[in-house]
């Protein structure tokens, strides 16, 4: 495996390896959606299990054994799109796999090839001895001319978050970032991966400033509870005492 090759799964699957076992060995993997996330997310299957990881907190990772799985259809959505549902006793898994180039279709095609060598049914269609078994979208004109204007516009996105993350000019530079790799994660591989990453780590400041938000008005509110416990006086706890009496005579002698 070259530098790149390695930094990349690095800089992908960083994550997702800390989750596995010490000696578990990931055999395939490819980026995948989860119907109704808009996190990237991304399908490996190791030696021992088929996990479906969302770069969100908001979903916790699929993680499955292999044997629990009988078998996998594959629904074409469209041209672009094919759907994979695994089947098992009492679990299914839903991924879908862009077939926008050569590339993303024979990656997902290797993770699908590892689901029958590990004795999981594939429809009568699905042949894994082929170079890819799932087709490619046959490019067209339209789709170069996508490539152009996913490039056009994802990066002048990326230089509007660096003058964003300038000091000069406040404003959502890392969330700005995110959104540029996502725009040109639908037509580059490398950007798909730093997508990944970005939307993790973005993620992850998201839940912290959250966090410490709420830690803040909590502080808030008791430090404003204190207040109103202690009165205009500021005596907490005490309970105003009746108003002194004059005593018998006093007022006469006066």
């Amino acid at each position: 495996m070259g530098t790149l090759a390695r930094w990349r799964e690095t800089l992908v699957l960083g994550h997702v390896r800390r989750g596995l076992d010490q000696d578990e060995r990931i055999v395939a993997w490819s980026h995948a959606n989860v119907p109704g996330k808009r996190a990237p997310g991304l399908f490996v299957v190791t030696d021992r299990r088929c996990l479906l990881h969302v770069a969100s907190g908001s979903f916790e990772d699929v993680s499955r054994p292999l044997e629990r799985f009988d078998l996998f259809d594959v629904d074409r959505r469209s041209d672009e799109v094919a759907r994979v549902r695994l089947f098992g006793d009492d679990t299914e898994v839903v991924a879908e796999f862009s077939l926008t180039s050569r590339v993303r279709a024979r990656t997902a095609g290797r993770v699908l090839r590892e689901l029958t060598r590990a004795d999981i049914g594939a429809p009568d269609a699905f042949d894994p001895s082929a170079t890819s078994p799932l087709p490619p979208v046959q490019r067209r004109m339209r789709h170069h001319a996508r490539r152009v204007w996913v490039t056009v516009v994802g990066v002048v996105v990326l230089v509007l978050s660096l003058l964003f993350a300038s000091p000069f000019v406040p404003g959502p530079g890392a969330l700005t970032a995110v959104a540029g790799f996502a725009i040109l994660a639908k037509e580059y591989e490398w950007a798909r991966d730093i997508h990944v990453w970005a939307a993790r780590q973005a993620d992850r400041f998201v839940r912290w400033l959250t966090s410490r938000g709420r830690s803040k008005g909590t502080v808030t509110s008791l430090s404003d509870r204190a207040e109103r416990d202690a009165g205009p006086a500021g005596f907490a706890g005490r309970e105003p005492g009746p108003l002194a009496q004059p005593e018998e005579g006093t007022a006469g002698a006066a």
